[in-house]
């Protein structure tokens, strides 16, 4: 049986999206890098330049089984895994976010869901099912977990990309 091709998201080096897309159509791998322009400002001028839609994320419609031919390109890090397992993207979201990047307006995009206050669960890793509280955040996610039937409060650093936000 052939399994047929997925779409997942790899994550480039900082500002390596155009070398990385440069490099995965030499190899031919179809690729997704949606751009947008923005106005920059510098202290003598104003500019129109086009920047990736996401920072450090390629969409790369590749099989499975061949999936890791995409680390023969300078650049590429990693690709984007839920619970240690790469994710993959269905035709209808890659349809969807075509269609915000066709969106004539500037557009932000913003990969911070989780907020201050919010109840997490940690979903991969030791503490895979630790439920608590959102009370702090900067580059990673801090929790404050309250150990129930102990009176006891727990809190702990966490990488944030490992956390979801549950329900109230």
């Amino acid at each position: 049986m052939i399994e047929e091709q997925k779409w997942f998201v790899i994550v480039t080096r900082p500002r390596a999206e155009k070398k990385v897309s440069e490099g995965l159509l030499k190899t031919g791998i179809i690729h997704l890098l949606l751009m947008q322009k923005q106005l920059r400002q510098w202290k003598d001028r104003k500019k129109w330049v086009e920047m990736p839609l996401f920072n450090s994320y390629i969409f790369v419609l590749i099989n499975p089984l061949r999936r890791n031919e995409v680390f023969d390109v300078p650049g590429v890090i990693k690709f984007v895994s839920i619970g240690g397992k790469p994710s993959t993207i269905s035709e209808v979201e890659i349809d969807r976010i075509k269609r915000v990047a066709a969106f004539e307006k500037e557009i932000n995009i913003v990969n911070d869901v989780l907020n201050i206050g919010d109840l997490v669960e940690v979903i991969e890793g030791p503490l895979k099912g630790i439920k608590g509280k959102l009370v702090e955040k900067e580059n990673n996610a801090y929790l404050n977990i309250i150990i129930e039937n102990l009176g006891y409060t727990a809190s702990f650093k966490i990488d944030s990309s490992i956390v979801r936000r549950i329900a109230n």
